[in-house]
């Protein structure tokens, strides 16, 4: 049996395995083993099974997914979150669709210190839904601007999937967060307009809040500056070359301790849980790691990403048509599976082609996010939906799938645009490296 022959049937054990509902730490497990035991033997997989654990379990640049979301879980249990947004809402809330926008802009915030889109639809729409049901918000507009905003996650620093795909394709971390500020403020002002012009078009889908005065803006900054402390102190300490990413989480996520424990919102039982928390997430993302680095020495065993680099690149068809064929399956994907997920599914087989092809790593990192970002919003599934259709229970998940459509197309407009205009991504990136 050829190897290419033996690497199409690993793959096909792990979609079986996917489909059946096995954990996908499993599922790599399971199809790797199964794989380096058709190439190597069972005593050759079995050795494979004493390194790989440990060699996975030593990369260093893995450090950063436990620190920054422990800083994201401090932030939260601390109610960091909370004072931001009613910061915004303070600003914009008196506008037209403001509060849609605060919700939007506040999803940004809270994006940049949690890294996850579904927990961040989760958490605003507890956090904003509530008060636009008090000024009588439409449920489709609240609710869908809500969950068109959680994606940002994907994109804004520091995004969980950016780090995966980083140590899958050996791209620089630190590049792809500076990669991923221009096309995150881009699709959060595109969000933000979408439901402005909604709300012009039918100005009943959204009553105007009462006008704060500027006293109460300025005092409601007092809460604010927390969370906005520590985006500067990881982009400073990145961008400014003054620590590495590892070290700018480390010292991100003490601040937000120190913060938490100095303003008394936090208590020594309540960082045990957040802590605890923290751990288990991250303990189950390393050991999908740990699996799915099994199942890419399978792969690199049969060289099926090099024979598909080969295959692609002497097609007779213009790079973009590949560019689009990956695009629709990341799409398709990203409405059925999170982020960091298909990161770890896909990178390793199609970061090889793009390479090849001459694109840039960091360009490619960043149009994946705006595709898991489009597709975890995108019907007749798309994560954010269900998570914010589960979390209101007065709302009904068609009423979601049929107000969303307004962000789903504005998304798409904004991931066409980085594709053709791969300097949106890669210009900050480029001014870091000097």
């Amino acid at each position: 049996m050829s190897a290419t022959t033996i690497g199409l049937i690993g793959l096909g054990i792990m979609l079986v395995l996917m489909f059946c509902n096995v954990n996908l730490a499993y599922v790599f497990f399971i199809a790797g083993f199964v794989g380096v035991s058709m190439m190597l033997g069972v005593k050759g997989a079995l050795s494979f099974l004493q390194t790989i654990p440990v060699t996975s379990a030593m990369v260093y640049s893995l450090s950063i997914i436990p620190l920054f979301m422990l800083m994201g879980d401090v932030s939260s249990d601390a109610r960091l979150t909370t004072d931001a947004y009613f910061a915004a809402r303070n600003f914009l809330g008196h506008r037209r669709a403001g509060l849609a926008i605060t919700s939007t802009v506040a999803s940004a915030i809270f994006g940049a210190i949690c890294g996850s889109g579904q927990a961040t639809a989760m958490i605003m729409s507890q956090i904003g839904w509530p008060e636009m049901k008090k000024y009588g918000y439409n449920r489709s507009l609240g609710l869908c601007s809500i969950a068109a905003a959680g994606p940002l996650a994907t994109l804004i620093p520091p995004s969980t999937p950016l780090i995966m795909y980083g140590l899958l394709s050996s791209t620089s971390v630190g590049a792809l967060f500076m990669a991923g500020w221009i096309p995150g403020i881009i699709l959060t002002i595109a969000l933000c307009l979408t439901s402005w012009v909604r709300v012009l078009k039918n100005p009943s889908l959204a009553p105007r809040a009462e006008k704060s005065t500027w006293k109460e803006k300025l005092r409601s900054l007092s809460g604010a500056w927390p969370i906005l402390l520590l985006i500067i102190v990881i982009m400073v300490c990145i961008w400014g070359g003054i620590t590495t990413v590892n070290e700018a989480a480390g010292i991100a996520s003490i601040c937000s301790i120190i913060i938490a424990f100095a303003q008394r919102r936090m208590n020594i039982r309540q960082m045990i849980q957040s802590l605890k928390r923290s751990a288990e997430a991250a303990a189950g993302l390393f050991f999908m790691f740990v699996g799915m680095q099994l199942f890419n020495s399978f792969l690199s065993l049969t060289q099926l990403p090099a024979k598909l680099s080969s295959f692609i690149v002497t097609l007779n068809v213009s790079p973009m048509v590949i560019i689009w064929a990956i695009v629709i399956m990341y799409l398709i994907l990203g409405c059925f599976i999170d982020a960091p997920v298909i990161m770890m599914l896909v990178t390793p087989l199609f970061a090889p082609v793009i390479a090849s092809m001459g694109f840039s790593l960091i360009w490619f990192g960043i149009l994946t996010a705006m595709c898991m970002a489009l597709g975890s919003i995108t019907p007749p599934v798309g994560i954010c939906l269900f998570v914010v259709a589960a979390k209101i229970k007065e709302c009904k998940l068609t009423e979601l799938m049929k107000g969303i459509w307004p962000y789903v197309i504005v998304t798409f407009a904004v991931t066409v645009l980085i594709m053709y205009i791969p300097e949106i991504a890669t210009w900050l990136p480029s001014i870091m490296r000097g």
